[in-house]
């Protein structure tokens, strides 16, 4: 009876620690899209959505020589 007791012990912990950590992990994800969110609003995080309004970049190429 004992070990029966245990193990019913040990499940019902097991589910409320998930429980606790599917709840945690919601709360963190909840909390990262309204700063990401925040962030979107303001002028300095806005991402540029088309190609269009995109800067241009300098790219430097080096070619290899190949010496013997």
């Amino acid at each position: 009876m004992y070990v029966i007791s245990e193990c019913l012990t040990c499940v019902v912990v097991t589910f409320t620690l998930s429980a606790f950590l599917f709840a945690f992990g919601v709360i963190l994800l909840t909390i990262k899209q309204q700063i990401e969110s925040r962030r979107s609003t303001s002028r300095v995080f806005q991402k540029v959505g088309t190609l269009l309004g995109a800067r241009p970049a300098a790219v430097v190429v080096r070619h290899e020589t190949l010496g013997r």
